[in-house]
C-alpha cells in the first residue's frame, strides 16, 4: 500500500488545489517542474484541535494555490506521531514533510538513522537563522552526523514558540478574594485558599502522562540554573539527574498532590479535557501551554488572564518549560525536498505568523508592542513570553534529555503521583536511564 493510499484510509484532510495525477516527481527536481506536474506534498502534525488545525489547512490551501500542489494534512497525538513516524518512513510510507519532537525525543535518533534531512542548505537559501533567536534554533540543531544536540546545523524548523503556564478564572479570582502571585510562596498560598473554598485550584489532566512532564519541569524551573538545563538537555559538563534540584522539584510534586492542590481525578482526564473543564468554569487556575491560548479565549473572553511560574525568590529567575513548537522536518521518503522546504519557509511567512496571532496562539519569534493588548489572555500570555526570551528564562522539556526518556519519565512520574515510589527512588530510576543512555 502506498503512502497515498495510506492517507486515503486513515482519513487525512487534503487541502489546496486537486491532485491531477499520481506521478511522484523525482527527487532533485525544482520547485517550477514540480508544480508543472501537479503533485502531492504529505504533511503529518501533532494538530488534532480545530483551531491549529484549521491554521495549517489554511496555509496548506495557499502554497498549494500559489505553487500547484495540494497539501495533505494528517494530524495525530503526539504519541502516536513519535511511534508511527520512524516506522512509515523506513517503509516508504511517511510523508513529506513531519513534525519531529526535539532533542533525542526523535530527532536525534531519526538525524542518525538518516530518516530525516539536514536542513542547512534550505537554511542558508531562506536566511532563518537570521530571522529567529540563536537560543530558539538551538533546539533544533545536531552536528551533521546526529550526535550532538543544540549545536551545528538545523534539522527541524518551528512555527511557534511555546511556553508552559497558568490561565485563571478572572471572576473565580474576584470571587476568593485571591490575586495573580508574584512569589512561589503565594502561589501555594493561592492554590491552598481555593481549596479551603471548595474550588478546584490547579486543573490538571494526566490520563495522557505528557501533563505531568510540564508539571514536573515547572516545579523543576523554580530551583534550577541555566547552566544546569542546558547542561542536562544538551549532554554538557557533568549535568545529570543525580543533582540535588531534581529531588526538590519531585518532593514539590509530591507536597503538592498531599496538599490537595491537584484537581481531583486529575488522572483520569486527558491534557485537553482539562482545558475544555476549565473553560466551562471548572477550577481557578489551568496549567497548560501557550498552545492552550486560543481554545481558552474563545470559551473565555475576557474571563481569562495569564501567568507564569513565579519565583522562589526575586534573586533567582524561573526557568519556564518551553522554547519552540514541535519543529517541521523534510523526511527520506520526501519526493522533492525543495518544495518540502519551500512549504516549510511559507509556515514562517508574515501570513503565517499573523494567522497563529489571529488565533491567539504563538508563532515562532517576539512578538511586536503593537500586537500586544493589555488585559487580554494572550496579551498577557504574549507579555509573559516576551519577558521570558529577553530574561533567557525560556526553559527545555525534560523528555529531550535521551532517547526514549518521555516513556521512562512518564510512567515515573505516574508512579510518583500515585504514591507508589519515594522521591528518592523517582530520581534515582531517572538517573539509571539517563546515565545508561551515555554507554
Amino acid at each position: 500500500m502506498d503512502r497515498r493510499d495510506l492517507l486515503k484510509r486513515t482519513g487525512a484532510v487534503t487541502v489546496g488545489t486537486a491532485l491531477a495525477g499520481g506521478t511522484i516527481p523525482a527527487a532533485g527536481l525544482g520547485v517550477a517542474a514540480v508544480a508543472a506536474q501537479d503533485t502531492q506534498i504529505d504533511v503529518w502534525t501533532t494538530y488534532t484541535d480545530p483551531i491549529r488545525t484549521g491554521i495549517i489547512d489554511g496555509i496548506g490551501a495557499s502554497f498549494g494555490e500559489a505553487n500547484g500542489v495540494t497539501v495533505a494534512h494528517r494530524g495525530w497525538t503526539l504519541e502516536e506521531l513519535q511511534d508511527t513516524l520512524p516506522r512509515s518512513v523506513d517503509s516508504d510510507q511517511g510523508p513529506d514533510v513531519a513534525q519531529v519532537n526535539n532533542g533525542e525525543s526523535l530527532t536525534g535518533p531519526m538525524a542518525r538513522a538518516g530518516q530525516i534531512l539536514s536542513l542547512a542548505d534550505y537554511d542558508a537559501e531562506y536566511g532563518w537563522s537570521e530571522r529567529f533567536a540563536a537560543s530558539l534554533l538551538a533546539r533544533c540543531m545536531y552536528t551533521a552526523d546526529g550526535t550532538t544536540f543544540g549545536e551545528g546545523e538545523l534539522w527541524g524548523l518551528p512555527a511557534e514558540s511555546e511556553i508552559v503556564g497558568f490561565y485563571y478564572n478572572k471572576q473565580i479570582f474576584a470571587d476568593n478574594g485571591v490575586q495573580v502571585p508574584s512569589t512561589f510562596e503565594e502561589f501555594e498560598t493561592l492554590l491552598g485558599t481555593l481549596r479551603e473554598a471548595g474550588v478546584e485550584p490547579l486543573v490538571f489532566g494526566n490520563l495522557d502522562q505528557w501533563q505531568a512532564i510540564h508539571l514536573f519541569g515547572e516545579l523543576h524551573g523554580v530551583d534550577t540554573t541555566r547552566e544546569f538545563l542546558d547542561g542536562l538537555i544538551y549532554r554538557r559538563g557533568e549535568a545529570d539527574f543525580s543533582d540535588p534540584s531534581i529531588l526538590e522539584a519531585a518532593n514539590r510534586v509530591v507536597a503538592w498532590n498531599d496538599a490537595g492542590y491537584f484537581m481531583e481525578g486529575f488522572d483520569g482526564v486527558t491534557g485537553d479535557d482539562a482545558t475544555a473543564l476549565f473553560t466551562t468554569g471548572v477550577g481557578g487556575v489551568l496549567m497548560q501551554g501557550s498552545w492552550a491560548a486560543g481554545a481558552v479565549k474563545e470559551s473565555m473572553g475576557e474571563n481569562a488572564g495569564f501567568f507564569v511560574m513565579p519565583p522562589a525568590n526575586a534573586d533567582v529567575p524561573v526557568l519556564h518549560v518551553g522554547g519552540v513548537g514541535i519543529p517541521y522536518s523534510i523526511t527520506a521518503n520526501a519526493a522533492d525536498p525543495a518544495v518540502a522546504a519551500k512549504f516549510i519557509d511559507s509556515l514562517v511567512s508574515e501570513e503565517s505568523f499573523n494567522a497563529f496571532l489571529d488565533a491567539g496562539t504563538l508563532p515562532l519569534g517576539e512578538i511586536a508592542a503593537d500586537q500586544i493588548v493589555e488585559g487580554t489572555v494572550d496579551g498577557e500570555m504574549y507579555a509573559a513570553w516576551n519577558d521570558s526570551l529577553a530574561d533567557d528564562a525560556v526553559g527545555h522539556y525534560m523528555d529531550w534529555a535521551a532517547p526514549g526518556f518521555y516513556d521512562v519519565l512518564t510512567a515515573a512520574l505516574q508512579e510518583l503521583l500515585g504514591g507508589q515510589v519515594t522521591p528518592e527512588e523517582f530520581q534515582a530510576s531517572l538517573q539509571e536511564f539517563y546515565a545508561a543512555s551515555f554507554a
